[in-house]
């Protein structure tokens, strides 16, 4: 009872049909498609805009439209080869859609480019734990050394407890900034 209104929720209102067949949820209209097709015409005026090719990839990426996403990743990594957040953006997408091989010379390349980028190394870990069969020394060592960046992070945290989870030895926390004290005048 909220407010004196009975809410009446089945289990398939809350967490969908688990059961439904493929061409049942291939029918189910994409929430994001009015987004995507106004970044599209976006993108059509402004084709030397990278910001928004970007945007439309991500859009195309998070809707399980990878195959429409590829060529817009590539189109930016061309514009803009060491744009590390990019290439980040789509070694993730590679992997959420499973082209794990793919995802992983992706994630490799932003390494390379940039040996601090902390989003890299935690996500390439997280590929490698999920890998078939897993890759933990090789996720050990990204873990170990995205908590090493910056252990205050919400992903240098989330290392930190992927390694002692694994049983690994964690870097101590990364510094705190220190403060200087505000003396009060009299």
């Amino acid at each position: 009872m909220i407010s004196g209104v009975f809410i009446s929720l089945s289990f398939t209102d809350v967490f969908g049909d688990l059961f439904a067949s493929d061409s049942d949820r291939e029918n189910v209209v994409d929430p994001n498609s009015d987004i995507i097709a106004a970044q599209a015409t976006i993108v059509s005026q402004n084709p030397d805009d990278l910001e928004d090719i970007l945007l439309l990839a991500n859009l195309l990426g998070n809707s399980n439209r990878l195959g429409e996403a590829i060529p817009l990743y590539e189109q930016a990594l061309d514009m803009s080869p060491e744009d590390i957040s990019a290439r980040v953006s789509f070694a993730r997408a590679l992997a959420d859609g499973q082209l794990v091989a793919d995802a992983e010379l992706q994630f490799e390349i932003a390494v390379e480019v940039d040996p601090e980028n902390q989003q890299a190394h935690y996500y390439l870990a997280e590929l490698y734990m999920n890998w078939t069969p897993v890759r933990q020394g090789e996720a050990v060592v990204h873990y170990r050394r995205a908590a090493e960046i910056d252990s205050t992070t919400l992903i240098g945290e989330r290392s930190r407890t992927q390694l002692q989870t694994l049983g690994a030895d964690v870097p101590p926390p990364s510094p705190e900034v220190q403060s200087t004290p505000v003396e009060a005048t009299p």
